[in-house]
């Protein structure tokens, strides 16, 4: 995440469960939640700057996800390095940006990767198994994900995936902050 970048809320909408499958690196493996892992969450979204004190992970933790724990089992994913460390984290969610589409109830939520095991392909992976459940479970057709602009390394792997961006006229100045972005890299 650049915090370097004016930060403005984007959404990205994929309207088919089609996508190539991403494999995880050698070692590292995916393990589902369960009961404790709050603070990892917490530590990897503070560390890979999705949130910036401790409390406010806490607390989004605590009043969203630990409401309805027992879809956490199924929805919420980590990655574990090699060394038991975990490393990565993910989620399917209910959505509240589309409240009436049926084609978009869920999204991808809280995607992070310890910026320490980035550059690996863990994030690919992550979101590549975040949807191979969504499709699995037949929860839809097609999801959302809302980003930022200072997240414009995550938006090329999303749209890798066939996330596009959502409301483009409306949203202009932070779509041409990322495109801009993108094509400096």
């Amino acid at each position: 995440m650049d915090r370097s970048v004016e930060n403005i809320h984007l959404l990205m909408v994929k309207d088919n469960l089609e996508f190539k499958e991403i494999e995880l690196l050698e070692g590292y493996k995916f393990v589902a939640y369960s009961s404790g892992l709050k603070d990892k969450w917490v530590d990897i979204q503070l560390n890979s700057g999705h949130i910036l004190e401790r409390e406010e992970g806490e607390n989004y933790f605590e009043d969203v996800f630990l409401k309805k724990e027992k879809l956490l089992e199924e929805l919420m994913i980590f990655i574990e390095s090699p060394n038991g460390e975990i490393v990565g984290t993910g989620a399917i969610w209910e959505g509240k940006h589309f409240q009436n589409d049926k084609k978009r109830e869920y999204r991808l939520h809280w995607i992070a990767i310890d910026p320490k095991h980035g550059g690996k392909g863990l994030a690919k992976a992550l979101v590549s198994k975040l949807l191979s459940i969504f499709k699995d479970k037949k929860m839809g057709e097609g999801l959302y994900l809302s980003t930022q602009t200072c997240s414009y390394v995550a938006i090329k792997i999303y749209q890798n995936f066939g996330f596009q961006p959502y409301n483009l006229k409306e949203d202009s100045v932070g779509w041409s902050i990322v495109f801009q972005k993108l094509n400096e890299r």
